[in-house]
C-alpha cells in the first residue's frame, strides 16, 4: 500500500451548514438583535426622560434663584402705611380665586393656582439692574419687577393647561438723560404700556406725558405698571418675560401665626391644602391670603375701605390721607388713640406687617409624566 492510500480524502470529509441549520442560526441572530434593539430602546427611553427631569429641574432652579434675589433685595420693610416721603417704594400680593385644591377637584386638568401676583420694588445685588432701551441698556440700582403667569402660548400637553411664569423688570430711574427723553426728562406720544415694550423703565402718566417713576411715586398703586394687559407680552417681546415653562401653579402664601394645622392620626394638614377643616394643633402656618380658612387677621376678607376689588396685601401709602382725618392728629373716633388704622380715610387692605411669604411653583415634566414642584420662602422680619 503506498503511503498516499493511508491519507483520508479531506476534501471528501468536509461539510457545510445545511439550509435548515443556517435558517436557525438567522433565527437566533435576529431574536438576540431584537432584544438588544429592545433594551436599546428602554435605555433610551429612559435615559430620555431623565434628561428632561434633569433640564426641568435646572430651570425651575434658576427660576427660584432669580425669585430668592429679587426678594432678598426688596427696598422696604413690608409694613402697610409708608410715608410718600421715604422714598422707599412698595410690595404687593394680588390673591386670586384660584386655590391649590382647585386641582384636586379637577382631576381632568392639573391645572391649580395660577392667578397670584408678585410685584415689589427691589435693589440689586449686587450689581445694577441692566434694562432694554430700545436697542441699548440703561442700568439703575432699584427696579420694579413683576411674577405673574400667562397661559403658554402653545399648549403641547392634551389635557393639560400649561402656563408661562413671566417676570417683567422695569429699572427705577428717576432721570433718564438720554433721548428720546426729552430735557424736561418726559416722553410724549405713547400710552405707558406701548413705550414699556421698548423702554423698560418704571413710568407714569402726567399732565398727558409718560415721567419716570422714584421709589416714592410707586408708593400709590396707580403709578405702577399693570401686569394683566395682554400687551405686556405681544409679537414684539414674545417669549422675553418667559422665566419657566409647563408651570400649572404659581400659588404666593403668607406666614400667618394664628393657622393652626389639623392633625389626624399621622397626617397633618394646613389651611389651603385639600380637605383641610380646621386645625387645633401647632399655631404658625403659611395660608392663601384671605382665604378665611385660619384664625389669623391676614386670612380674614382686606378692608373694603381700601377701595380693591381684589383680595391683596400692599405696603399702600400715607399719600391718600393727606386731605383725611386720619393724619389730622386727633382723636377721630374716641377710641383714645389719634390718627389709628380705624380714622384712615383709605385705609391699606391689611395692616398687620408681613413676617414672611412662601411661593410654590409646580410644573408638569412631559417626558415623565409627573409633577415636579419647588417651594421658596422668605422672611421679611424676625419673628
Amino acid at each position: 500500500m503506498t503511503r498516499t492510500a493511508l491519507l483520508p480524502d479531506i476534501r471528501a470529509t468536509r461539510r457545510g451548514f445545511s439550509l435548515s441549520e443556517l435558517l436557525v442560526a438567522s433565527a437566533i441572530a435576529l431574536v438576540v438583535m431584537g432584544a438588544v434593539a429592545t433594551l436599546l430602546g428602554v435605555f433610551s427611553g429612559a435615559l430620555s426622560k431623565s434628561q428632561g427631569t434633569l433640564d426641568l429641574t435646572a430651570r425651575m432652579r434658576t427660576a427660584a434663584w432669580q425669585l430668592r434675589q429679587d426678594l432678598a433685595g426688596v427696598t422696604l420693610d413690608v409694613v402697610p402705611g409708608v410715608n410718600p416721603e421715604a422714598d422707599e417704594g412698595y410690595f404687593s400680593l394680588i390673591e386670586g380665586p384660584r386655590r391649590d385644591s382647585n386641582a384636586a377637584a379637577n382631576t381632568a386638568n392639573l391645572e391649580a393656582d395660577t392667578d397670584d401676583v408678585l410685584q415689589f420694588t427691589t435693589r440689586a445685588i449686587p450689581g445694577p439692574f441692566a434694562s432694554r432701551y430700545n436697542t441699548d441698556t440703561i442700568e439703575a440700582p432699584c427696579a420694579e419687577v413683576g411674577w405673574w403667569l400667562l397661559p403658554a402660548a402653545s399648549q403641547t400637553v392634551p389635557g393639560v393647561t400649561l402656563y408661562d411664569l413671566c417676570r417683567r423688570q422695569f429699572v427705577v430711574a428717576s432721570f433718564v438723560g438720554k433721548s428720546p427723553f426729552d430735557p424736561g426728562n418726559s416722553l410724549s406720544g405713547a400710552a405707558v404700556a406701548s413705550a414699556q415694550q421698548f423702554y423698560d423703565i418704571s413710568l407714569r402718566t402726567e399732565a398727558g406725558r409718560l415721567v419716570p417713576n422714584t421709589l416714592g411715586d410707586l408708593g400709590r398703586r396707580e403709578n405702577r405698571f399693570v401686569y394683566s394687559t395682554a400687551s405686556l407680552r405681544n409679537t414684539v417681546r414674545d417669549g422675553e418675560d418667559v422665566v419657566l415653562s409647563n408651570v400649572i401653579s404659581f400659588d404666593v402664601r403668607v406666614f400667618d401665626p394664628q393657622a393652626r394645622a389639623q392633625v389626624v392620626s399621622t397626617i397633618v394638614r394646613y389651611p389651603g391644602d385639600p380637605t383641610y377643616v380646621a386645625g387645633t394643633g401647632p399655631a404658625g402656618a403659611y395660608v392663601d391670603l384671605g382665604a378665611g380658612q385660619a384664625a389669623g387677621a391676614l386670612s380674614l376678607a382686606p378692608n373694603a375701605k381700601s377701595g380693591l376689588t381684589t383680595v391683596s396685601y400692599d405696603t399702600w401709602t400715607l399719600a391718600y390721607e393727606f386731605n383725611g382725618a386720619g393724619t389730622n392728629g386727633q382723636d377721630d373716633n374716641g377710641d383714645g388713640m389719634p390718627d389709628d388704622s380705624g380714622e384712615l380715610v383709605r385705609p391699606p387692605p391689611y395692616t398687620t406687617p408681613l413676617r414672611g411669604i412662601e411661593v410654590r411653583i409646580r410644573c408638569y415634566d412631559a417626558s415623565s409624566s409627573q409633577v415636579r414642584q419647588m417651594t421658596i420662602r422668605h422672611t421679611f422680619q424676625r419673628p
